[in-house]
Formats: structure tokens, sequence, C-alpha cells
């Protein structure tokens, strides 16, 4: 009877001691496989969102050329040089324009202004180095448009207009309309983003 109650106190003593090291296995292996699940989970999460981002980092930009009517006795006040071409390794191809079509036609309903050029393309959100510079290359109108996207959006413009020369260089806000202004001439222009590159519009400019 002895027997039976000591070796029953000595089972009942073991069967505690290896259901506590059951349940501390099992709460180990809950609590490493519930964070490999949470490490999985982040880094699903953010190659979604890296891939996400990938498809809208691209812009589309427009631009407008106008003339000042009034403006036939303005004069360079500095000797002429030419536009500079800044080094780029990216390409800009052509869209559509649609962003300013309604300034578009308001110029051209104005007796002040005239309408020379209307533009658009699309091209990568990148560092200076390395974005795209667009190259306007028209009988009265010459130069480039270079936007590119530090931690900032800027615009630099550097176009001839019938010898007039506009050297800008700006802070861009998304989808706001931006005047540069010249005493001869006029840009207006707009950067958005472009969720899709148009496959119907393959021509693209090369600058190399």
């Amino acid at each position: 009877m002895i027997d039976k109650i000591l070796f029953s106190g000595v089972f009942s003593h073991q069967n505690s001691h290896f259901n506590k090291r059951c349940r501390h296995t099992v709460t180990a292996w809950v609590r490493q496989h519930f964070r490999l699940a949470i490490q999985s989970l982040a880094v699903l999460t953010a190659s979604l969102l890296c891939s996400s981002a990938a498809t809208a980092k691209d812009y589309i930009v427009e631009a407008i050329v106008f003339e000042n009517i009034g403006a036939s006795s303005i004069t360079e006040p500095h000797a002429y040089q030419p536009p500079t071409k800044p080094k780029t390794q990216a390409q800009a191809w052509l869209l559509d324009t649609q962003l300013l079509t309604e300034q578009a036609n308001k110029i051209s309903s104005n007796g002040n202004y005239q309408l020379k050029h209307h533009f658009a393309w699309g091209q990568e959100a990148l560092p200076y180095s390395q974005s795209a510079t667009y190259t306007v290359i028209e009988t009265d109108t010459q130069g480039y448009i270079k936007i590119y996207a530090e931690q900032l959006l800027f615009a630099n413009i550097d176009i001839d207009y019938k010898g007039f020369r506009m050297i800008e260089k700006r802070r861009l806000k998304l989808n706001e309309k931006h005047y540069f202004d010249h005493p001869k001439f006029g840009i207006l222009l707009q950067v958005s983003r472009l969720e899709e590159k148009l496959p119907e519009k393959p021509d693209t400019q090369n600058d190399e």
C-alpha cells in the first residue's frame, strides 16, 4: 500500500513536471512561429508597398509656351548665350496633352497673348543626375526643361524664344500650375503622377 502511495506520488510529481515542460515547449514554439509570421507579414507588406510605389513613380509633365504680344520692344539686358543642355541618363516619352487644355484655350482667346506651343511628356521620378531632360526643338523655340525629384520636386528651365532666353530653377508642387515669366514670353507648367505609361505613344526623346 505504501509502495502504491509512494509510486503514485512520484508519478504525479513526474507528470506535473512533464506537463510544465510541455507547456513551456509549446509556448516557446508558438512565440517563435508567431514572430516568424509577423516578420513574413512585414516583408510582404513592404514588398507590396514598394511595388505600388514603383508603378506611381512616373510623372506626366505638360507645358505651354506663349508670347506676350505687347512686349515687342523688349530687348535682352545681357549678352546672349544659347541654352545649355543638362546631363541626363534617362529618356522622356511623348504623351497627349490633357492637363492644361483649358488654360491653352483661354490663352488662345486672349488678345494680349499668342499660344505658341503646347506639349506633354512622361518621365521617371529620378534625381537630377539621372532624370530625363525634355528637349524643345521648334522653329522659334529651343531649349531644355528638366524635371527631377530629390527630396523635393524641382524644375530647371533653359528656353530660348526668338532670341530671348529664360533661365529658371524652381521648386514645384505636384498637380499645381506654375507660371514662369519673361517680359517677352511665358511658360505654364504642371507636373502630376502618371500611374502607367501609355502604350499607344511609343515615341521617346533620346537624351544620350
